[in-house]
């Protein structure tokens, strides 16, 4: 009976500790249906994990850096700098938060951590290694009134660029959705809490994409143009590229620009990592092989597409190449304004 009471008592303490480092947050009403093009991407995308590819942001990179991890693990203590999170407790929310290296991090800084993820493939990922994180769309927080005044700060590393889709740009929506993510996170940050920020990283482009050009399937476009490139992107990884200033205009009333820092080079290093892994792995890694396989079987179009994109055109790393690179990946902290109307 006192061994028996000893583990009781031994798993009540544990409880209590993972009760404290967990915030008290029901799931978020649901409001928007996830897109489906996005969470099949992020299915496809997860048979990368297989070749040990679980960071599909960009990096900062320094000549004497010899790997993936090296690159990934600078830029997000350059998020999580600009944001705030460098005391215990701060309390962080990531919108879009993959398989959570960013959380992970912020927990060590001594942060509560909370991510919101399309991807169940990566939600049960960061789930399995303790993070509290949920499946549903950023846009569901809109209407989740628990969610609102209760952290401390906002990032969103890299999903931006999903937020909106071709159709929505052709209905004319594609600011009003822009402005309802910085209406959001104004709303999830503590009112009572001065100079709070907010930290986006997204791919920009010069000017304003023909979503018709993306929504064509990318082989009836020329080959070797940008509208086809563009085609593979957005069929492969399903989103649009907001143009320079944009987001800026998008963010009023609720936040100002603070700080802008072009990250283009360090995606391209990033990116050249993760494809040499990546064709090693088709050599030597049975398991991501057999993943592809499998892949193709469930969804023959979408996979080929990715492979095609990846492999074969290469139009994710296109998009970083040359002195002036198709897109521009910008590292922004907005200031949150200190009234907004909502």
């Amino acid at each position: 009976m006192v061994v028996v009471g000893s583990q009781s008592l031994g798993m009540s303490k544990r409880a209590k500790a993972e009760s404290l480092d967990q915030m008290a947050l029901p799931p978020p009403n649901p409001r928007i249906e996830p897109s489906k093009s996005v969470k099949l991407c992020y299915t496809l995308m997860h048979v990368a994990e297989t070749a040990g590819i679980r960071e599909l942001a960009d990096g900062e990179y320094k000549p004497h850096d010899k790997t993936l991890e090296d690159g990934i693990d600078r830029q997000i203590n350059y998020l999580l700098d600009p944001v705030g999170c460098t005391r215990p407790g701060f309390r962080l929310l990531d919108l879009g938060c993959g398989y959570g290296r960013l959380l992970r991090e912020a927990k060590v800084r001594g942060a509560r951590v909370v991510g919101v993820n399309v991807s169940a493939e990566q939600v049960n990922y960061c789930r399995s290694q303790g993070l509290q994180v949920y499946c549903c769309t950023y846009r569901d927080l809109l209407e989740s009134p628990e969610w609102h005044g209760q952290f401390d700060g906002v990032i969103a590393n890299g999903s931006l660029e999903h937020w909106v889709q071709p159709e929505d740009v052709k209905a004319g929506k594609m600011n009003d959705i822009y402005n309802e993510s910085f209406a959001i996170a104004y709303k999830v940050m503590d009112p009572e809490v001065t100079d709070t920020r907010y930290v986006t990283t997204a791919l920009h482009v010069k000017h304003v994409l023909d979503p018709d050009d993306l929504l064509t399937p990318w082989y009836r476009l020329p080959r070797g143009s940008n509208r086809r490139q563009f085609s593979l992107l957005h069929h492969w990884f399903s989103g649009y590229y907001p143009v320079f200033g944009q987001l800026e205009t998008c963010a009023k009333p609720y936040f100002s620009l603070e700080k802008e820092v072009d990250g283009t080079l360090g995606y391209k290093i990033a990116s050249e990592y993760r494809m040499a892994r990546m064709r090693r792995g088709l050599y030597s890694n049975p398991k991501l092989v057999w993943g592809i396989v499998k892949a193709l079987a469930r969804h023959p179009y979408a996979t080929a597409t990715s492979l095609v994109g990846y492999f074969i055109e290469q139009a994710w790393d296109w998009q970083f190449r040359g002195k002036e690179p198709p897109t521009t990946l910008l590292r922004q902290t907005w200031k949150r304004n200190a009234q907004a109307s909502s």
